[in-house]
Order: structure tokens, then C-alpha cells, then sequence
């Protein structure tokens, strides 16, 4: 990895990769996308159309169906993160769900956001604490708008009664990062990711017979491909529905193709659509086809020739393990494409989507900086140094305009 990446999105997802590379692929989120599968030249005049709901009704019919509907999340989009904040704040949340899971705060500072979103006043440098003591977001800048989900469930919740508040949980495990010193220390933590998600839905929401949305990224809801006479793939999604079959549902974002003539496509199939819509089912219907276009990319040609390297998963990255490496085209077709989910959540043209800025402590406070940088150097596979200078460049009042990759 390079210290001058060229964007905050960038940067997150080289270090998020450099991890998954070396822990568990079900353990980490991954947002690359691949080539797209050829696919029929259309879809056929026979095939029937999805249902497209407005995205928040869309979600709450979800939740008349199953008890956990899962947003695949694609780490940085501005449009997606906005939506978080629009569907907790709609009065029907609190009423008939109540309860979010999110990747990205950790478990440590359960009690600072319980007092948080409960209305308490808790200063700016112990509520950081929620999103920096993670496991699995190496090593910051955090997206603003996950941030300001947090600052939403608030508002809602300074006005209703304490019995009828929305409840967040924070899903990446605990950790004291004081005593972490390298890649050798994080790992085993690293590894009990999903196992820390899947507790809480456990133990804390189908057992007590209640409702979440869970938020997190879209590489923890595809099982990989194993291959002929591998073991059986898990992914968090497997593992919720194998403890409790017809629970869960999937809604993965759509972020388009790489080039623009094939997001012209899906944009004209998609012209009376509001937005952000959710659109399902994929199977049986023309959208699975219009995921599938073919010729049409999803990332770059030269990251597909280095997934086909052995043991290779992308951006330069090899697999160390354990066992034999998945297939990532597989995995990332599935996974960016959204052709294995329940719906999409549509979220307008490609090229109206915008990254998140980024929240600005990490280049207001010196000893922030300096943290966040030590865990750069010391703590990923392949350590670098943070740039302050271009961390305040990429910061810009003027939207960035999100690009596939």
C-alpha cells in the first residue's frame, strides 16, 4: 500500500483487503467488484418485472417477512449511508423493528453509545471511541455519514419514551488496542468477527423474538467459492439462516458498472424508479439480467488477472490462508452485482453517487493522527504511513464524485 491514495474511499479499501488477505474471507469485507458474467443480450420479453417499493417502505414490507433484514453496506457511499439515517428516522422504525446492528462500532463502547442515543452528554473524545475501537476498519478516516447514523438514532430517540427507543449494537468485537502492537496481535480477534454479529443476533434478537436491521458489509453476506470437493463455504449470511431458516433477508446496494454506457442501460430500465428504491425478487425476473449485462465490468481488467494468480484476491494482495483460496471472480460477481441477494437497493444513477467526506478529527487532532497512525505501520499486512497533507486534500467541501472500483 501507498501512502499517497489518491481517495479516502481508495485507501479504506486497499487496508480492508490487505486484511481480508490474511484472515478468514468471511471475516472482513471486501468491496471489490469483477467482470460480469455473459449473460442473454436483454432480458426477454417473457420474463416479469421485480417490485420497486420506495427504499423505505421497501425494508419495513421486508420486516413483515423476516426478522433480520441485512443491508449489504459498500463502505463510503454517501447516497447509502444518508439512507441509514432516513429509514431509523421514519416513526415506523421504532415502532415495528427497534434494533440495529452495525459493523462499523465496537462492542467496547457498547455502554458509550447505549448513554449516547439514550440522550446522555458524553464528550466528543470518549463517543470516538465507538468507531475507532474496531477490529476490521484499518486505520480510519471513518466515513462521516456512518458517524452521523449515530447522531440520528439520537434524535429520534430524544423523543420517545424510553420503553420505545431504538437500540444499537455494536457489532465488531471488543479490543484494547493499547496492546496491540502487530498484524500477530490483531489476528485473532480479527477472526471472531462474524462470530461477535452473529451473538448478538443470536442471543440478543431471535432468541428474545425480536427484529434488527443489521448494517455491515457486503463481503460478510457471500459465501465464496470453495470450489468441487471443498468444504462447505459459511458467510454470517449462511450461518444466520442455518440457525434459524427464513429469518433473514439481503439487500445489497447498486453501484453500478465501470463503464458508462452500461450503467445507461440500468439507469433506462430504471428511469420511473423513485430513488433510493428497493427492487426485488432478482431471481425469475429481468433484474437478474440487467446485474449480468454482458461486456460489462465491474472493476478494472488488470485486478481480474490478478485474482487469477494463485492465491491472488486483488490489488496486488495474495491469500495466505487458511486452506486453499476461494475463487474471488466468483465471489466478487456475487457480491457486487447483488445477483444472490433478496433485492437491490437502488440509489440512482451511477454517476449522481458521491463518496462520504470523512470525519475531520483525524487530521484536527494531533493525538488521534498519530494513533490512527501507529496502527498503519504496525497492525495491517503490509504497513504504511498515513499522509496528513493529503488527508486534509481529500477532505474537500466540494462532493467527490464515487467511482466503481
Amino acid at each position: 500500500m501507498h501512502p499517497n491514495r489518491p481517495t479516502t474511499s481508495t485507501r479504506n479499501r486497499v487496508a480492508r483487503g490487505a486484511i481480508l488477505a490474511a484472515a478468514m474471507l468471511a471475516a472482513i469485507s471486501l468491496p471489490f467488484g469483477v467482470i460480469a458474467r455473459t449473460g442473454p443480450l436483454g432480458p426477454p420479453a417473457s420474463e416479469p418485472a421485480p417490485q420497486v417499493k420506495p427504499a423505505i417502505d421497501g425494508v419495513l414490507n421486508l420486516f413483515k417477512q423476516r426478522q433480520v433484514v441485512a443491508l449489504g453496506d459498500f463502505h463510503g457511499v454517501a447516497q447509502e449511508e444518508a439512507f441509514y439515517s432516513a429509514l431509523v428516522r421514519d416513526p415506523r422504525f421504532a415502532e415495528q423493528v427497534g434494533n440495529v446492528v452495525v459493523e462499523f462500532g465496537g462492542s467496547a463502547a457498547q455502554d458509550i453509545i447505549d448513554r449516547y442515543v439514550n440522550g446522555e452528554d458524553v464528550p466528543f473524545t470518549e463517543l470516538r471511541h465507538v468507531w475507532t475501537d474496531v477490529v476490521g476498519w484499518l486505520p480510519g478516516p471513518f466515513a462521516l455519514g456512518s458517524i452521523n447514523f449515530y447522531a440520528n438514532v439520537r434524535a429520534v430517540n430524544m423523543k420517545l419514551p424510553v420503553a420505545h427507543r431504538i437500540k444499537v449494537w455494536l457489532g465488531d468485537p471488543k479490543i484494547d488496542w493499547t496492546k496491540i502492537n502487530s498484524f500477530h496481535d490483531l489476528q485473532p480477534i480479527l477472526a471472531h468477527r462474524d462470530d461477535n454479529i452473529f451473538s448478538i443476533i443470536s442471543d440478543e434478537i431471535r432468541k428474545k423474538q425480536k427484529k434488527t436491521l443489521l448494517i455491515i458489509g457486503t463481503g460478510h453476506l457471500v459465501a465464496p467459492d470453495l470450489g468441487p470437493g471443498g468444504p462447505r463455504p459459511i458467510s454470517l449470511s449462511i450461518r444466520i439462516t442455518d440457525a434459524y431458516p427464513n429469518a433473514l433477508a439481503v439487500v445489497t446496494p447498486f453501484t453500478g458498472y465501470i463503464e458508462p454506457e452500461c450503467n445507461a442501460k440500468v439507469v433506462a430500465r430504471a428511469k420511473d424508479w423513485p430513488v433510493p428504491a428497493v427492487v426485488r425478487p432478482i431471481e425469475g425476473t429481468w433484474l437478474k439480467s440487467e446485474l449480468l449485462l454482458p461486456g460489462c465490468n465491474y472493476i478494472p481488467p488488470e485486478q481480474i488477472e490478478q485474482m487469477k494468480k494463485p492465491g491472488g484476491v486483488g490489488f496486488g494482495m495474495k491469500w495466505l490462508g487458511p486452506g486453499k483460496p476461494p475463487d474471488m471472480i466468483s465471489f466478487q460477481i456475487n457480491m457486487r452485482s447483488g445477483v444472490k441477494s433478496d433485492a437491490i437497493l437502488y440509489l440512482g444513477p451511477q454517476d449522481t453517487l458521491t463518496e462520504s467526506p470523512m470525519e475531520p478529527s483525524i487530521y484536527l487532532d494531533p493525538d488521534y493522527f498519530k494513533e490512527m497512525n501507529r496502527r498503519a505501520q504496525c497492525c495491517v499486512p503490509t504497513s504504511y504511513t498515513l499522509n496528513w497533507d493529503n488527508i486534509v486534500q481529500q477532505d474537500s467541501v466540494v462532493l467527490r464524485k464515487f467511482q466503481p472500483r
